[in-house]
């Protein structure tokens, strides 16, 4: 039971940190930094399902306030790669994966600001792969110090 609540809270944590952090980034040829499509794939390849579906369709949704994108846009797209990394054998793969084809998302959703849907993917690339890297070594610090698993 103490474990589920820190958990909770933790994701909590997680999501109000991501959120802001990936709204005050810059951005990079109009690409911000998916902090929140990283802690998605992280959850769900390490937590229970509950919490993997209620955190990917919560960030979903601060990514659509954030974003300004129509209901269910973000959310569905995150449910899905939430179900990639956890159902994949290598979940960094469908984080990588996941990045440049969401700038084609949002490009079916929004008008894209600099350059073209392909310019966008490529540059997503690099950009999800450092901060992938970068969110999953803060979340596994963050997991040890709250104790996560009870250790």
């Amino acid at each position: 039971m103490k474990s589920d609540i820190v958990q909770i809270v933790l994701a909590l944590l997680v999501l109000v940190i991501g959120g802001s952090a990936e709204d005050l980034l810059p951005k990079i040829a109009g690409v911000g930094f998916p902090v929140l499509m990283s802690a998605t794939v992280f959850i769900a390849s390490r937590r229970r399902i509950s919490l993997a579906i209620c955190f990917s369709v919560a960030a979903g949704a601060v990514e659509e306030s954030l974003s300004g994108l129509p209901p269910a846009t973000g959310v569905s797209f995150f449910l899905v790669v939430a179900a990639l990394a956890r159902w994949s054998e290598f979940p960094h793969g469908a984080l990588v994966m996941a990045y440049p084809l969401y700038q084609g998302w949002l490009r079916l959703w929004s008008e894209a600001e600099y350059g073209s849907v392909f310019y966008r993917a490529l540059v997503a690339v690099p950009v999800g792969m450092v901060t992938a890297l970068a969110t999953w070594a803060i979340l596994v610090w963050a997991e040890r110090r709250a104790a996560v698993d009870g250790s």
